[in-house]
């Protein structure tokens, strides 16, 4: 039944997919409009994670933010909606999305080393198209085939089921992508096999032992299971960067924080995630998710309304 109506759902956007990226922007345009200005989507929680991250920033500079945000957001929506009657072969050669070649190197010697990798990477970019990264490489070490994604399944069945359709129009096969509550038994199952995982490693920590540090200026908790598991399974490690040029031209820049996890003392792993991660927020700043609540256990998102 949710599988039917997920389908039902999804074909408008198969059907919408097909026109031309130029009239997705018109679209993204009057999206980002009434997000930002009509519905007013989540200004709380942008405002307060903009005024935590950055307190000693004038108003008007969040204020700008905040407005590129939206439209990147606008852009986010309809990019992946266009992207979803479209091969990474031709994402690749509209110049949409790129890889540097020291990023490539980066990822290939890490695959060539006879172990899985464990790519970990953060709500930046256009996260959806990076599984497609074999094809946006000049050599690829690797195929989609090798390569395993692993998402937090949603509360809802519906909304899993119609996630699950989206992001397989660009996966290879059934093994690209595993919730992240199985992704341990399967990588166990797979053990024999060189895959590249890839795991969005800024999600706010839902179950598990969290790890504290000093992120944007905020205390931050983060969950350990990308790197427990990288460390239990002696992987490589990267981090990997969707850098947002302009719209419709993304950068993949990728560097690696360790060749065997095994090595690195507990937390460590996190800790070089999470320096790369605000270094490359504060060199762009609208390019991540400040709409999530990443800070709900810190501070309260209903603070502005007791200044009131």
């Amino acid at each position: 039944m949710y599988k039917i109506l997920a389908w039902l759902l999804a074909l408008p956007l198969y059907l919408l997919s097909l026109l031309p990226l130029r009239v997705h922007y018109l679209f993204a345009d009057i999206l980002s409009w009434l997000l930002r200005d009509v519905f007013k989507y989540r200004r709380d929680v942008i405002e307060t994670n903009l005024e935590g991250a950055f307190p000693r920033m004038g108003g008007q500079e969040r204020a700008r933010i905040a407005r590129d945000y939206y439209s990147w957001l606008g852009d986010l929506v309809v990019e992946i909606i266009w992207s979803l009657t479209r091969s990474g072969e031709h994402i690749r050669r509209r110049g949409f999305y790129r890889i540097d070649a020291d990023s490539e190197r980066v990822l290939n010697r890490a695959y060539e080393s006879g172990r899985s990798v464990m790519a970990l990477l953060a709500h930046t970019g256009n996260w959806e198209l990076a599984s497609n990264v074999p094809c946006y490489m000049a050599q690829p070490a690797f195929g989609r085939k090798d390569m395993t994604v692993a998402y937090q399944q949603p509360h809802s069945r519906l909304a899993d089921e119609l996630f699950l359709i989206l992001r397989r129009a660009r996966l290879h096969s059934p093994d690209s992508i595993v919730a992240s509550h199985k992704v341990l038994r399967f990588m166990l199952e797979k053990k024999n096999e060189r895959r590249v995982y890839f795991f969005l490693s800024d999600q706010y920590p839902i179950m598990g032992a969290p790890k504290a540090n000093t992120f944007l200026g905020l205390e931050t908790q983060w969950t350990l299971g990308g790197e427990a598991i990288a460390r239990k399974m002696a992987l490589p490690v990267l981090y990997i960067y969707l850098d947002r040029e302009k719209r419709g031209r993304y950068v993949i820049k990728i560097s690696q924080i360790c060749s065997d996890a095994s090595q690195m003392a507990p937390g460590e792993i996190t800790d070089a995630y999470a320096a790369a991660l605000e270094r490359d927020i504060l060199s762009r700043k609208y390019n991540w998710l400040w709409s999530h609540r990443r800070w709900k256990n810190l501070w309260p998102y209903n603070c502005r309304k007791e200044k009131e």
